[in-house]
C-alpha cells in the first residue's frame, strides 16, 4: 500500500528531479536535484537554467525540442554545479495544457566523467 504523499515521494526521490517554465526559469527543484548541484533553493529555484548549463549549444537543443512537445531520452549535459562540473543525464518531457506549454517534467542522474564521455561519444538526438 502506497501511503507517502506524492509531494513527499517525489521531494525525497533518489533521482534528481527539477520543472522549468516556458521561459526557462526553475520553478521547482527537489532535494536529491539540490543535494547533487550543491545550491540551495534560493540559490536556484527561480533562476534561468542558462545560469547552469554550461553548453550553451547543448540547453538551447533541449529547450528546442521540449519547445516542438519532444521527449529527451538520455540526454548528456554538464552543469555547474557550486562547486565544480556535474555531469548528468537528463530525460525530459512537457507537461501541456490546452495546447499550450506550461512547463517541463526533467529528471536527472548524474554520472561520473568517463560515463559522460561514452554518452557523448555515441549520443545521437532522437
Amino acid at each position: 500500500m502506497f501511503t507517502e504523499t506524492v509531494e513527499k515521494f517525489i521531494y525525497n526521490s533518489s533521482i534528481g528531479i527539477h520543472v522549468v517554465s516556458p521561459e526557462g526559469i526553475i520553478i521547482y527543484a527537489n532535494e536529491c536535484e539540490l543535494d547533487v548541484l550543491g545550491y540551495t533553493k534560493n540559490e536556484y529555484i527561480g533562476h534561468h537554467v542558462s545560469e547552469f548549463q554550461i553548453d550553451k549549444e547543448c540547453l538551447s537543443m533541449m529547450l528546442e525540442r521540449l519547445n516542438l512537445f519532444e521527449k529527451l531520452k538520455n540526454y548528456p549535459a554538464r552543469v555547474q554545479g557550486k562547486v565544480g562540473i556535474k555531469y548528468i543525464i537528463y530525460n525530459s518531457s512537457v507537461f501541456k495544457e490546452g495546447g499550450q506549454f506550461k512547463h517541463t517534467r526533467c529528471y536527472g542522474t548524474e554520472v561520473e566523467k568517463v560515463i559522460y564521455d561514452v554518452f557523448m561519444k555515441y549520443f545521437q538526438p532522437e
